[in-house]
């Protein structure tokens, strides 16, 4: 298997795509589904709406997780940006999706695809928040679509909690890890 470009113990970065990032992200996912590491119609969806979220459109954009020397996204973020309301602006990262050949290395229960996809997750966690900052949200929302996810937003909430941050509240609410710089 070729996956060279994200070491498993390497931090990864939350960054907007750019149009050579895109277009190397497209390419090799798209390899990645034709090996077999991927459902190419899903793979295909993905790219379409990456495309149309490169910059913010409606409510909604993308984001990529990248090694620091990578073109190539090793996951993309889906994220809306609420209008303000009365309980504030919100940040809600709906999706994180991970590359083909990451999902391939978590099937066979491979150790670095573990990691990686950990890696991934911090990464996007900790980048909504910039984003939150940036779009002057008081509100982020982290929605955990699998068992596996919201057993991580639990552990993550429980840990926020237990470090005592007084700026913000962390809970969960159904699928969703709730952190509130706002008043509660």
């Amino acid at each position: 298997m070729e996956y060279a470009e994200t070491p498993a113990k390497e931090k990864l970065e939350f960054r907007i795509f750019g149009a050579t990032s895109f277009a190397a992200t497209k390419d090799a996912w798209t390899l990645d589904a034709t090996n077999g590491e991927g459902f190419a119609p899903d793979v295909e969806q993905l790219m379409t709406w990456v495309a149309g979220h490169i910059a913010l459109v409606d409510n909604e954009i993308a984001y990529g997780i990248f090694s620091p020397d990578s073109e190539v996204a090793v996951g993309i973020c889906e994220l809306a940006i609420t209008k303000p309301s009365v309980r504030g602006k919100w940040v809600k990262m709906i999706r994180l999706r991970l590359r083909p050949t990451v999902e391939g290395l978590l099937f066979k229960n491979d150790p670095d695809g573990l990691l990686i996809a950990v890696s991934a997750y911090v990464s996007a966690v900790l980048g909504v928040y910039h984003v939150k900052n940036e779009h002057k949200a008081v509100i982020i929302k982290v929605y955990g679509r699998t068992q596996e996810q919201m057993r991580f937003l639990t552990l993550l909430s429980a840990a926020l909690k237990k470090g005592g941050n007084a700026t913000f509240e962390s809970k969960i609410e159904g699928r969703w890890l709730v952190l509130n710089w706002g008043k509660t």
